[in-house]
């Protein structure tokens, strides 16, 4: 008998339950019924038909719908963002049996090619805001844990990851070091110049955007043993390609659609990944 989706999903938070806290009260949580996830004073989520769980008390509205995350998919199942992720897994590989949280994992590509290559066990976790990514992520990739979660009030227990990715997203760094085991690994990726320099070159007409904030030294106030790696490819756009990397970046969001005709006119033979890769470890307990 072949397991649906749902099923498949379940039974992964099942065996996980004791990772989960309510985010309303804060208490335990366990799964009843391979259908929902109920803490102890009666709080309920039910899992979705494709087996992700909303765990954001409150409804959000985001800017990426569905047709974004589809853009997404087909440009990161493309093995566009592979060499960042080699080296991401190159890093965290050898821990052993490892629960991975990928912190704002939108469509779930990152966190499935991850939890796939890495050997020995591992249990993949993902959350997003945006429950279009959520909905996508638990249909393509079951086996993994999906849902649907605030990175403020995040539903889990302390201590209870071994790696947190931020890939592309915000950052809560006071949750992120609550949830990570003492000694735990945070890895950020964070754009540099570089990277979509050919679009930016179209949409910003080689203005440069200057980001003063500094992530590494962000990163350097909540974790030990920082270190970094600049990963830095061209990507050969094949047919096809061009149109959702431009739909799923924000460097397009708000162009004008003469713009927005110019850059899909443009023949743009390759494109250049140029990335940080910052790595932290969390503070041990003390005393």
């Amino acid at each position: 008998m072949t397991l649906s989706k749902k099923m498949i999903n379940a039974q992964v938070m099942d065996r996980n339950a004791d990772l989960f806290r309510c985010p309303i009260c804060l208490a335990e949580m366990a799964m009843l019924d391979m259908s929902r996830l109920v803490c102890t004073h009666n709080h309920s989520f039910d899992l979705s038909k494709n087996g992700y769980v909303n765990l954001a008390p409150q409804a959000h509205m985001t800017k990426y719908d569905q047709s974004l995350f589809g853009a997404r998919k087909t440009v990161m199942t493309s093995g566009f963002f592979d060499g960042v992720l080699d080296a991401v897994i190159k890093t965290i590989e050898g821990q052993g049996h490892a629960i991975i949280l990928d912190a704002g994992c939108g469509e779930g590509s990152h966190l499935s090619t991850v939890v796939e290559r890495l050997t020995g066990e591992v249990t993949g976790v993902g959350i997003d805001l945006a429950k279009e990514g959520i909905t996508a992520a638990a249909k393509e990739y079951p086996g993994l844990i999906w849902s649907v979660a605030d990175l403020a009030n995040c539903p889990f227990q302390d201590d209870q990851f071994d790696t947190i990715l931020n890939i592309l997203s915000p950052a809560n760094y006071a949750e992120f070091t609550r949830l990570l085991k003492p000694g735990g690994l945070f890895v950020k990726a964070v754009p540099e110049s570089g990277y979509l320099k050919e679009l930016r070159a179209i949409f910003y007409e080689d203005k440069e955007q200057k980001d003063d904030a500094d992530p590494v030294a962000r990163v350097a106030e909540h974790f030990d043993e920082i270190s970094t790696e600049r990963v830095i490819y061209t990507f050969p756009l094949a047919d096809g390609l061009l149109a959702p990397l431009i739909q799923m970046t924000p460097l397009t969001w708000g162009a004008s659609a003469d713009k927005i005709e110019e850059a899909l006119q443009t023949a743009i033979p390759e494109i250049t990944i140029d990335f940080t890769l910052i790595f932290g470890v969390n503070r041990e307990e003390t005393g």
